[in-house]
Formats: structure tokens, C-alpha cells, sequence
């Protein structure tokens, strides 16, 4: 096969696993009220313990519309804390509540859970070659947008 003939069926296969990992993501976030972009949005905030939305909106490639719905959603769930900048009045700080904390943990603990479920079966050299190749096609596309 040639480059031109890979390429959409490498794309097509990328986009059949995102939406087969979307799909069980919201299943398994369906007790929390939680999608799998609401929850990354989530786990991001969790992670950085205070970040302002302009940079979550650059760190996950997200739209600026999307992102402020979603922080919307979180802070009437009490998840996050929304405290203005004292150096820019444009800018916020969102910050994880303890609420928020607990809810980030019950979440990993399922997710957790799905990963051991589903690579159980994979020897570890075959996982290793598929992360080292899913970080080159990462790169590449950060490379090319």
C-alpha cells in the first residue's frame, strides 16, 4: 500500500477507537453526571489544583465555547470554584472543590478498573509498541495543526 492508500484507513481506525473509548467513557461517568469531556475538563483542574480556562482551553485542544459550558456545568455541580484574577478581570481561576476531589477519585477508581479489564490479555511488549506508536501519530498531528 502506498502513504496515500494508510492514511484515511489510519485516520478512519483512530476515529472508530476514540468514539469506541467516548462511548464507554460516558457509560461508565453515568453515575457522576459526568460525560468523558466533562471529565477531562475535570481531571485537568484536578491536576493543575488552579488553572485559568485559556489554558485549559490550549492544553486540551478544546473550543472556548465548549470549555466555558462545560466549567459551567462543574461549578453548578459544586465540583469547582470559579475565583476572578487579580491580574487580569478578563481572566479566572478555576479551582477543584473537595467535592470535586472526591468525585476525580470515585471516577479514576472506575476507569482504573476498565484498563486493567481490557489489557489484561495483552502481553506488556505489545501495549509498549502501541503507546510508542500512538505517541508518534500524536506528535505528527501536533506537528501538522
Amino acid at each position: 500500500m502506498t502513504k496515500k492508500e494508510i492514511a484515511p484507513i489510519i485516520i478512519g481506525k483512530l476515529l472508530n477507537i476514540g468514539g469506541m473509548l467516548q462511548k464507554n467513557g460516558n457509560y461508565m461517568l453515568q453515575p457522576f453526571d459526568l460525560n468523558q469531556q466533562q471529565f477531562s475538563i475535570l481531571f485537568s483542574i484536578y491536576e493543575s489544583g488552579k488553572v485559568n480556562q485559556k489554558s485549559m482551553v490550549n492544553k486540551l485542544v478544546l473550543e472556548k465555547a465548549h470549555v466555558s459550558k462545560v466549567v459551567k456545568k462543574l461549578h453548578g455541580m459544586e465540583l469547582i470554584d470559579i475565583k476572578p484574577s487579580d491580574d487580569d478581570k478578563r481572566s479566572s481561576w478555576l479551582i477543584i472543590t473537595e467535592k470535586g476531589k472526591k468525585t476525580v477519585k470515585a471516577c479514576q477508581k472506575i476507569m482504573y478498573k476498565w484498563n486493567e479489564d481490557w489489557t489484561k490479555d495483552i502481553e506488556l511488549s505489545k501495549l509498549q509498541t502501541a503507546l510508542e506508536s500512538l505517541q508518534v501519530l500524536q506528535s505528527l498531528f501536533n506537528e501538522n495543526t
